[in-house]
């Protein structure tokens, strides 16, 4: 593994570990580099700020769980990987700085309604602004509906949450995008 990846690293598993015992909003750059035994400019040669890594985080533990090309159920993946990591997830998410991490995983719901949209259009064609619309909707209501399950806690185990959440969802989703066709005289 290369410096600049260890030192990633590093930096991650040191905002984990102050996670436990500081409230996110508290910690500060300096915090994370002192104990890290690094300087700020290191820091900061890596990261925007506390909420990008945070976001590398994510990007790095989400990545290794789920093959991105295989987005018919990468928000059931998303659901099970924030609730494993629960404590991270909940003190990222509901923290009352700028929290780039809800932009963050938007992008990711964003890309597996876009997938669903696909494979439910089959060959059919829609206009982009359609499916735009369509996924914006979705997606929106999707992190909602997450972003208040983790500032309950997470209370609802991913399976109980996924069992009730996916089939209405991919129903409301079916329905929409065939009243769309309706419109558009394809069906």
């Amino acid at each position: 593994m290369s410096k600049p990846e260890l030192t990633k690293r590093l930096m991650a598993q040191t905002l984990k570990e102050l996670m436990m015992s500081t409230n996110l909003d508290k910690i500060s750059v300096q915090d994370i580099v002192k104990r890290c035994g690094l300087n700020r400019k290191t820091f900061y040669y890596h990261f925007q700020d506390k909420q990008a890594l945070i976001c590398w985080i994510f990007d790095m533990e989400f990545s290794s769980l789920t093959d991105r090309n295989h987005d018919n159920t990468i928000i059931d993946e998303l659901i099970q990987h924030l609730y494993a990591n629960k404590e991270f997830y909940v003190a990222a998410l509901t923290s009352n700085v700028q929290n780039n991490l809800r932009e963050h995983l938007f992008k990711v719901v964003y890309n597996g309604i876009m997938s669903k949209i696909k494979t439910i259009l089959k060959s059919n064609k829609i206009p982009p602004d359609d499916i735009k619309m369509i996924a914006n909707y979705f997606s929106n209501a999707i992190m909602g509906s997450i972003t208040q399950w983790v500032k309950e806690g997470m209370k609802t185990p991913p399976d109980e949450y996924i069992t009730d959440f996916h089939p209405i969802t991919q129903e409301c989703l079916e329905f929409a995008i065939k009243k769309v066709l309706e419109k558009r005289g394809i069906l």
